[in-house]
């Protein structure tokens, strides 16, 4: 397994700069997480990918900033809006393309439209998207973000099957701890499904702190993911607030490098 660090860590720092920083200080991976829409023109993403050839930064998965919107567009029966969707979601496809990030991140639906869109509708309409994204060599990923339908175990039990060979999970430890959900349970739905990590700590009310910060013991967590046949990236993800300074994130990356290298 490889650490790394998210350049969502840096918002609202500009993604080039966040992306450099991460580069130039000896990150190996990242999550590149793109924060409006000028940063989807073609003379940004040069920008970006001029970075990575300089340093050899491997970009593992993109996170879209237009997440928010997922469930406005793709839990809808307006064929129409899904269209639209889709076409959006080409062009960070296509960006996962050129920085040969093989994942894409996805929250969906917000929890509160679940009554409104079942299931069965939802997961037809992810698979639609996911077939856009094989197209590219990109797979779609589900996030279990705390507020959103994919936020807890039992969420995840209905919508695996569901999924199929779509099936591709997104396993946040934060978002777990929002939700107030077992890690391990989540982890056990998931499976082998699972295809990125993203990795902090906590302690009481603090659901989000950097790794080796908190009260988590991430030796037992590697060794199940291990179970689970997960050789991917861990990579931590926080919020601006969460650190004091760029260097707690070196840090605890290399913190959790040593850890994920001990089996």
């Amino acid at each position: 397994m490889q650490c790394g660090i998210s350049t969502a860590c840096f918002f609202p720092r500009d993604t080039l700069e966040s992306f450099e920083f991460l580069a130039k200080n000896g990150v190996p991976v990242t999550e590149l997480f793109l924060n409006t829409f000028s940063e989807l023109d073609q003379g940004y993403v040069d920008r970006l990918l001029k970075i990575q050839a300089k340093y050899g930064i491997r970009v593992s998965g993109v996170h879209p900033f237009s997440s928010s919107m997922e469930g406005f567009l793709f839990a809808s029966a307006y064929k129409t809006r899904l269209g639209d969707g889709i076409a959006l979601y080409r062009r960070f496809f296509e960006i996962c393309h050129l920085f040969g990030a093989d994942k894409l991140v996805f929250h969906g639906d917000h929890e509160y439209n679940l009554r409104q869109f079942s299931d069965e509708a939802y997961a037809e309409n992810f698979a639609t998207l996911a077939q856009a994204g094989l197209e590219y060599g990109v797979t779609l990923c589900q996030e279990n973000v705390a507020y959103c339908r994919c936020g807890d175990t039992q969420a995840v039990h209905s919508l695996r099957p569901l999924l199929g060979e779509y099936s591709a999970f997104v396993l946040d430890t934060k978002q777990a701890c929002r939700r107030g959900v077992g890690i391990y349970a989540l982890m056990a739905e998931m499976g082998e499904d699972i295809r990125q990590v993203h990795v902090s700590d906590h302690a009481g009310s603090e659901h989000c702190l950097p790794p080796g910060a908190g009260e988590m013991d991430f030796v037992p967590f590697i060794a199940k993911l291990r179970e689970y046949h997960y050789d991917g990236d861990l990579i931590i993800e926080l919020y601006s607030d969460n650190y004091s300074e760029p260097q707690a994130l070196l840090q605890a990356m290399h913190h959790l490098q040593k850890l994920a290298d001990r089996g």
